[in-house]
Order: structure tokens, then C-alpha cells, then sequence
């Protein structure tokens, strides 16, 4: 097995695991990798929805080889976090402030147990996350990394509008637990070309999501349930609300996928250009998950995050660079 191989089907040595126990007695899986000295501080990782800590961990060996702590969790509800649902394919959520309320604990336990200085990177539907809560604990990190930020979401052909108003009507019906429109799949879809073409053009990497799944079947996870859109659709309209954007005062830096099927970049952009310290880039021809798309683009990504972590400071006002 290559290096690279090995990276993308392993995790990194020394990590810890753990169940760590909510306010509410919900209990999430996380892992922490303390840091290898010389110590470049602690970077608090931020997976998207549907994923699950694994899925990342050739981004783990690469941060804690130059010197990071890295601590990065299943989201409750997927992974090996638990389901809301009896379905454990359902990507389901009855409410987004019970994530916001488990991120507040998790970003206060890095700050008293990780080495300063604390950064984070985040990505999707964690990025979205990450910016409600940087509003309410704007000093919790030096710098903020979103990597493809649902900040909207691209509602296609259907239109937001009709998304809105169906995920609705089926919350008030009881039917918020069953399946949005076109959100049904199997494990054989999950697996698709089509699926692959949405979040990377790296066959290679792609295959390792399935890897894993296939070695430990309970973090596979598929499309979303009504009431989780219809809260990732409120939440997203409550980003942009007056004076949002602009009490969040992080340096932020925003890294766009250029051919982008899932989040809506437009919003990202009109909300990073409200930001105080923001910087907003798009990286043309990548897809969505920019950590796990070909070296040509991934590298940029990771150089990109070193750079902003330790130094390159943002414009002010925000710029876009493609």
C-alpha cells in the first residue's frame, strides 16, 4: 500500500478516542491527536453532514505532521454518534440548535485542553455551524478556515422557494422524519458515479468513503429528511440576517468549490463580503470536497490553510481571487 493509500485508510498513531458526554447526556464520538513538538497549536475540525471522522484522515496525518493538535467528532446523529432515526440511512435532525449547543461544548473542552493558538477548519454543513456560533464566542480562534461553507443551499431546479414551502407542509403534517423529495437512496447509490461527480473528480478518494463504510457499516449515512431541510433552510436565512455577518470578527477565510452542486456559493459570497476580516476564494473546476478532490486542487487547498493560519492576513473589505 503507498504512502497515500495508507493515509486515506488509516488514522494517524497516538490519537484518542472517546464518548464525550453532552449537557443533555448525548454522547459524541471524538478523537484528539495531541500535538507533536514543536507545537503549531490546535486545529478543531469540522466534517460536513453525512460524514464521519475517518473521512478525513489523510487531512489529520497531514496537519500532525507539521506540528498540529487535531481534535475532530461525529456530528450527533451520524457517524458513530447515534441516529435520530430508527432508519440509520435517514440524515435527520429535529433541531439544529441541539448541534450548535453540542459545537459550544466541544469548542470550550479545545480551548481548556488543546495548545493555543486554536484554529478551525471547517467543512459544509460544519462551516454553517461554525459561523452561528463564532457570533456568540467570537474569541474562541485565531482564524477560521470554511472549506466549502453551507451557507445556502443550492436548491436547484426546484428553487428555495418550494423547497421551503414542502419541508415545511411536511413538518406540519408529522412527516418531518420521512425522507425530503429525491432523498431516498441505498448504500449502491451512495457508491455512484453520479454521487462521485458531485463531491470530487478523484475516483481514487471517492472509493475510500466507501472503504470505510465497508469496514464499519454504522457511519454510512444517506439523503435528508424533510425537517432537516426545512432547519438548514431556516438556519441559512438567519445567517444572513442584519447584523450577522458583520459581528462575526475571526478572520475567516472562504474557500469555494467552482463547480459546486450543493451549496449555494452565491450566498457565500454575498455573506462573506459582509464579513469585518473575511477573504473569499474560489478554487475553478473543483467540486465539492475540497480535502478529498485530486492533488492538483487539494494541494492549493492545504497551502492555502497554512498560509491564512499563520499570518496572511485578509483584506478588508473582503476580496474574491479565482
Amino acid at each position: 500500500m503507498n504512502d497515500g493509500l495508507a493515509q486515506r485508510r488509516s488514522l494517524p498513531p497516538g490519537g484518542r478516542t472517546d464518548y464525550r458526554v453532552m449537557a443533555d447526556g448525548a454522547r459524541l464520538r471524538t478523537m484528539c491527536w495531541p500535538a507533536l513538538a514543536p507545537t503549531q497549536g490546535s486545529i478543531l475540525f469540522l466534517n460536513g453532514r453525512a460524514d464521519f471522522i475517518e473521512k478525513y484522515a489523510e487531512s489529520y496525518w497531514h496537519w500532525r505532521a507539521r506540528g498540529y493538535a487535531v481534535t475532530a467528532f461525529d456530528w450527533r446523529g451520524q457517524g458513530l454518534s447515534g441516529r435520530f432515526s430508527n432508519d440509520p440511512l435517514l440524515g435527520d435532525c429535529p433541531d439544529f440548535a441541539l448541534w450548535s449547543a453540542d459545537l459550544a461544548e466541544m469548542i470550550a473542552h479545545v480551548l481548556a485542553s488543546q495548545p493555543g493558538p486554536h484554529f478551525a477548519v471547517a467543512h459544509s454543513m460544519g462551516g454553517h455551524l461554525l459561523l452561528h456560533q463564532l457570533t456568540a464566542m467570537p474569541h474562541a480562534f485565531r482564524r477560521v478556515v470554511l472549506l466549502a461553507p453551507m451557507v445556502g443551499i443550492n436548491a436547484g431546479r426546484r428553487g428555495l422557494t418550494l423547497m421551503r414551502l414542502w419541508s415545511r407542509a411536511m413538518v406540519l403534517l408529522g412527516r418531518g422524519d420521512t425522507y425530503a423529495p429525491g432523498q431516498r437512496c441505498n448504500v449502491a447509490r451512495r457508491r455512484s458515479q453520479a454521487r462521485r461527480l458531485l463531491l470530487t473528480s478523484d475516483a481514487a478518494r471517492f472509493d475510500d468513503e466507501g472503504w470505510w463504510t465497508q469496514r464499519e457499516p454504522g457511519v454510512a449515512m444517506g439523503g435528508v429528511s424533510n425537517r432537516w431541510l426545512a432547519g438548514a433552510i431556516a438556519s441559512s436565512g438567519a445567517l444572513l440576517a442584519e447584523g450577522v455577518p458583520e459581528s462575526i470578527t475571526t478572520p475567516v477565510l472562504m474557500l469555494l468549490a467552482g463547480r459546486e452542486r450543493l451549496v449555494d456559493n452565491d450566498q457565500a459570497r454575498r455573506f462573506g463580503a459582509r464579513l469585518p476580516h473575511g477573504d473569499v476564494e474560489t478554487l475553478a473546476g473543483a467540486a465539492h470536497e475540497l480535502l478529498r478532490e485530486r492533488d492538483s486542487f487539494r494541494d492549493v487547498v492545504l497551502a492555502r490553510i497554512e498560509s491564512f493560519l499563520h499570518g496572511q492576513s485578509t483584506q478588508s473589505p473582503p476580496h474574491e481571487r479565482i
